[in-house]
């Protein structure tokens, strides 16, 4: 274009005064360029867009519609009889911003928009709102007055405006975007530290029961559940049990409830989280278990948290409705896949450490069974009776090791009749009872042992059966000793333990090894016994000698001395028997003979009290000395 030429167009401009139109509509984009430079809202930037192209395009008619969640909205509009129309969203129009990008003319309006809308708003020039990839929305500008068609400058400013809105536009995504990505961060370091918090305090509670409670109430609050559960695995029961619940609006709701899970369930490591309001996830839940069906509906779980560890299925969490009607986000699903981990790690050490207390007291238990062992042995050999050795093993056998009721009992030469000489806990016991032939294992060494309460009227002898009313079995260990063959000397009987069942190993074990250490013991005590019989001592002599030395010692120490005499009026081959009261009081005894015993005593008795505890037929005699006699010699003319 020549000089002339753009002259001629100035001047003609000028005459129709369209120089001070456009400069007005330029200036007109340089305030919006301003304006938008700043950050608005959504809706706010809806509202300016309308305003300046309203504006500065001139438009007789203008409709403005946003998308919002799956459709087109008509926010505003002026000129056209419809308020209110919505189109539903397609893919097809983010082929507007992909593949166009630029604003929308007669042509472009019949091409990519619907015929129903451009029928009820028609539109010679359209704006579209891009973000990106994505149309946010478009509007449709329309002249019916002067000049109804737009020209090339009414392009140049549609296409300047559509530029500026999609930049403020994208502004606010982008600053929409980052809003979004600081509420998740701040929502993920909230997350890492109650994660860290709620770690500490689970890792440090080591009482099971506490730790239940402990974790579901940390659930419960963290994600908001109205009704949240936890199961864990049970190995021994192989099921899914109940450890923990809490529900909001009815607290008093406590179940008991176990599910079990199918031989042949397959999981999937990439659905930890199941929504069971889709029918898919609740279908797949479901085929884990057995009875979950039952179970379910009580719980009324939204959510359900698969807690899996090494392809397999520890236990999950079950989430009810949010009590702040709020759907769960991501960022709680993580939070409670960390927490249940936490927690499945918590139980796990609660549990080790629990067994490993238990295995302590089991093994402290044993350890004080073996002192307890060990300190009957050195009793055991320090006996010099077979009476105080009986006394001796079954005392420490109920004090030590918890047996309610027993006895021991010594054999006779044919080793078909035991004699009791001491029991525990035992009514009515019989003194002599019979070897029956169930029992013949006992004289080849063998322990017998009896499980049940209905047995014991079959396989032992009825006076022994009789007085067993409730007792849960029997356990007879034999005391032998091995010569040229077994030799069966008595035998030790269990009838009930406090805390173990008759045939628990260990108890058997300690009773066979007390057996086996008495054998020997009480071996030699019946071969001293025998020998005693045999060599008995000169008693007599015996009483001279020392009543010698304790006429002295009284003389020196000023004390009284008497002699007390007890005679049997009839004769027997038995030695005469003392009451307890008389062993218990007195030290000094001299069996003369079988038909009396002289006592030595540094005190005063009166013969009347000492004759009230003699049976009849003994006689009770009292000499004290500087009384009835002075010396030795005396004392030896009184029975002369």
């Amino acid at each position: 274009m020549n000089y002339d030429e753009i002259l001629y167009k100035v001047n003609k401009q000028k005459d129709s005064q369209q120089i001070t139109n456009q400069l007005y509509r330029y200036t007109g984009l340089i305030h919006a360029i301003q304006f938008f430079s700043q950050r608005f809202s959504y809706e706010q930037i809806l509202d300016y867009i309308y305003d300046f192209l309203n504006e500065l395009l001139i438009v007789d008619q203008i409709a403005v519609f946003a998308k919002k969640s799956d459709q087109y909205v008509l926010t505003k509009s002026k000129g056209f009889d419809l308020n209110s129309y919505t189109i539903p969203f397609d893919n097809n129009y983010d082929m507007i911003a992909t593949f166009h990008g630029h604003i929308l003319k007669e042509e472009d309006l019949e091409r990519f928009l619907p015929k129903d809308l451009l029928y009820a708003f028609p539109s010679r020039l359209g704006v579209p709102l891009i973000v990106e990839d994505e149309l946010y929305g478009f509007i449709l500008t329309n002249r019916i007055e002067n000049n109804p068609e737009f020209g090339q400058d009414d392009y140049i400013i549609a296409e300047a405006l559509m530029q500026l809105f999609s930049t403020s536009l994208s502004n606010y995504k982008s600053y929409q975007d980052l809003h979004e990505a600081k509420l998740e961060l701040d929502e993920k370091i909230f997350n890492l530290f109650a994660i860290n918090q709620s770690s500490k305090v689970l890792l440090s509670e080591l009482n099971l029961s506490n730790l239940y409670s402990l974790s579901i109430d940390v659930f419960s609050e963290l994600t908001q559940s109205s009704i949240t559960s936890f199961f864990l695995y049970d190995d021994k029961g192989e099921c899914f049990t109940l450890r923990g619940m809490k529900d909001t609006f009815n607290p008093n709701n406590n179940f008991v409830l176990s599910v079990y899970p199918t031989h042949d369930y397959h999981l999937d490591r990439m659905k930890p989280i199941l929504d069971m309001n889709n029918l898919e996830d609740a279908a797949f839940f479901n085929s884990f278990f057995n009875n979950i069906q039952d179970i379910m509906p009580l719980l009324n779980p939204s959510y359900i948290v698969l807690l899996i560890k090494n392809g397999k299925l520890l236990g999950f969490v079950t989430l009810g409705e949010s009590i702040t009607e709020k759907p769960y986000n991501k960022g709680i699903f993580e939070l409670i896949e960390s927490l249940a981990s936490s927690t499945y790690i918590a139980l796990s050490n609660a549990k080790y450490f629990n067994e490993t207390n238990e295995q302590k007291a089991l093994l402290q238990n044993k350890f004080d069974r073996l002192v307890s062992l060990n300190h009957l042995m050195k009793n055991i050999n320090s006996a010099s009776t077979v009476d105080q050795l009986s006394r001796l093993i079954l005392s420490t056998l109920h004090i030590s090791f918890g047996i309610k009721k027993g006895f021991l009992a010594l054999s006779d030469a044919s080793h078909s009749n035991f004699k009791i000489l001491e029991s525990i806990g035992m009514k009515n016991c019989p003194q002599i009872f019979t070897l029956t032939e169930n029992m013949s294992c006992l004289i080849e060494g063998e322990h017998f042992i009896v499980n049940s309460k209905d047995q014991l009227p079959v396989l032992l002898p009825k006076e022994l059966s009789d007085c067993l009313d409730c007792g849960s079995g029997a356990l007879f260990v034999p005391i032998c000793i091995e010569r040229i063959e077994t030799e069966l000397l008595g035998v030790i009987a269990i009838f009930e333990f406090s805390e173990t069942i008759i045939s628990d190993q260990e108890s058997v074990l300690i009773v066979d090894t007390i057996a086996n250490h008495i054998a020997p013991v009480l071996y030699h005590l019946n071969q001293m016994e025998v020998q005693s019989n045999l060599l008995s001592p000169n008693h007599q002599n015996i009483l001279f000698k020392d009543l010698e030395s304790y006429i002295v010692e009284a003389e020196e120490l000023f004390m009284d001395l008497e002699i007390i005499h007890i005679h049997s009026n009839s004769f027997s081959f038995n030695e005469i028997k003392l009451p307890d009261v008389f062993i218990e009081q007195f030290k000094h005894f001299y069996p003369i003979s079988k038909t009396d015993v002289f006592i030595v005593a540094f005190e005063s008795s009166n013969s009347e009290d000492l004759n009230l505890l003699l049976p009849k037929e003994y006689d009770l005699s009292i000499y004290k000395y500087k009384k009835d006699f002075f010396s030795l010699e005396e004392f030896k003319r009184l029975f002369s």
